[in-house]
């Protein structure tokens, strides 16, 4: 392939993740078609598949795109706090707002059906584990003690506790927060998990 060829296939693959993005932005993941894609991106259909493998990995990079976006809030948002309380209250309190301000790239995240049987690709789940790092740091902060698996399995529990409350408060499930209310309930939530997190004054780390 000639470096003109890849500046063109380049050029092709933007257009069309920008044009899938702004379809889910517009009507939601679920209701992604490929000939939609297309037309937006001034391409015949068959171009898709000269610059990805299919629809899936479309969607696969535009959810890329979404967590390196919602990775700088998150570092942006708990940048410079050394206190792990507020480490974490400050992320959780940014996803929620990512989530807000970026509702169908988020939800598409956790809702998009990849075809059955498809294994994501390695540097994709790279990029989701990354997200931990935002839990596992001030974490460490707290309990010093716990090893690598036990951080990494504790941070994960209280990811998906904050984005289960965020995801049926958003959706309006009956057991939701109210708008209103979700940043201070996401707020007092953190505060009650470092609380039990947190060894007593007196007694031993084991």
């Amino acid at each position: 392939m000639t470096e003109k060829q890849i500046d063109r296939r380049g050029a092709l693959r933007e257009r069309i993740l920008a044009a899938a993005e702004a379809r889910i932005v517009s009507s939601g993941a679920s209701a992604l078609r490929a000939r939609d894609v297309m037309a937006d991106a001034g391409a015949a259909l068959g171009g898709l598949y000269n610059a990805f493998e299919d629809l899936d990995d479309v969607v696969i990079h535009v959810n890329s795109r979404t967590l390196g976006r919602l990775q700088a809030a998150l570092t942006r948002a708990s940048q410079g706090l050394e206190n792990p309380t507020e480490a974490l209250r400050a992320a959780a309190l940014a996803y929620l707002a990512f989530a807000q301000a970026n509702r169908s790239l988020w939800s598409a995240l956790f809702e998009y059906r990849y075809a059955s049987g498809r294994r994501m690709p390695d540097w994709h789940l790279a990029e989701q584990a990354e997200l931990l790092v935002h839990i596992v740091e001030p974490l460490r902060g707290l309990r010093p003690d716990w090893d690598r698996d036990t951080l990494l399995l504790r941070a994960r529990t209280l990811f998906g506790a904050i984005h289960g409350i965020v995801s049926t408060s958003m959706e309006e499930r009956f057991v939701g927060l109210s708008a209103e209310g979700l940043a201070s309930e996401i707020g007092a939530f953190v505060d009650v998990i470092v609380a039990g997190t947190v060894v007593p004054a007196g007694r031993p780390i084991s």
